[in-house]
């Protein structure tokens, strides 16, 4: 069987399978992977976490990246954001409902009917 070394596509130079760049003419030969640090893990948790609808973003980005890690890094990010969401929403309206019930005592003292 031939071992057939392949060739860089814009200046036919021979690379090696496993090189991202041809040495030659710098042209991308595949996708380098995409590794994400756990500083930038905890960077984007606590922005799902604190920031509810900012957290998409990075969730959509790294799912549409190749690689296992990657990818559950992304949909953690989603799950914290839509967690973080329906908390924050329903923390929302308990205190815009203790709020009103406070504002109404005041309006209605004692409860008369007016």
């Amino acid at each position: 069987m031939d071992n057939i070394s392949p060739i860089c596509p814009v200046c036919h130079q021979s690379v090696v399978p496993e090189w991202y760049f041809c040495p030659n003419c710098g042209k991308e030969l595949k996708a380098k992977p995409v590794r994400v640090s756990v500083v930038t893990q905890i960077g984007i948790y606590t922005l799902s976490a604190f920031l509810p609808p900012l957290g998409l973003w990075p969730g959509i980005k790294y799912l549409g990246k190749e690689g296992r890690e990657v990818k559950i890094v992304g949909a953690v990010a989603i799950v914290l954001t839509i967690i973080s969401s329906v908390v924050t929403v329903w923390l929302t309206f308990h205190y815009l409902q203790s709020y009103l019930s406070i504002y109404s005592g005041l309006i209605n003292p004692g409860g008369l009917n007016l």
